[in-house]
Formats: C-alpha cells, structure tokens, sequence
C-alpha cells in the first residue's frame, strides 16, 4: 500500500457493521455511506469484477484518422457521434500522461 496518500482524520462508523472508523482516504461528504475496509471489500467482491462479467467490449468497425497524427482508426470501443475528434491508441495513452 503507498504510504504516501493523504489520509483524513473521521469520527464516522461503517454503514454496514457499525465499526469505528476513524481514518480514510478521501473527505467524505456526508451523502454517501461509508464502509469499513472489510466491508467495502466484501461488497466488491459480492459484485465481482464488473469488466469481466461484461465480457468482451463491443468494438466498432470504423475508417477514420487521428485528429492528432493521422494514423488510420480501424476499430473504436464505441460508435463515434461525427462531433468530436478521434485519437488513435497511441494519442490517447501520450495524452494521459
């Protein structure tokens, strides 16, 4: 775990077993329950991955450029509305960071 994440100081119980808590990661804004370590890990996993139980993405077959270098756009992870520019693989990774 990075020990370097800003930690708050709470005076909160979990929403779920009542349990103190009394640091978290994030402020809470106080319209949203809260959850204990173990608690919030058992609702994730009562969910399961959400991504894997999609199962594959649906992926749309398209002939466009990239707004940014102009390489060829094969294939897109949603159907493109015509309104905003199109970035290849690449130009979206480069323009995350």
């Amino acid at each position: 775990m990075n020990n370097d994440r800003q930690m708050y100081n709470v005076d909160l119980s979990c929403a779920e077993c009542k349990t103190a808590i009394t640091q978290l990661p994030f402020e809470p804004t106080g319209d949203k329950p809260v959850y204990c370590t173990t608690c919030l890990r058992a609702r994730r996993d009562s969910r399961g991955n959400s991504r894997d139980s999609r199962g594959p993405r649906q992926m749309y077959q398209v002939n466009e450029k990239c707004a940014e270098c102009n390489a060829a756009i094969t294939q897109l992870p949603f159907q493109p509305s015509g309104g905003k520019p199109l970035y290849c693989f690449d130009c979206v990774k480069a323009r995350r960071q």
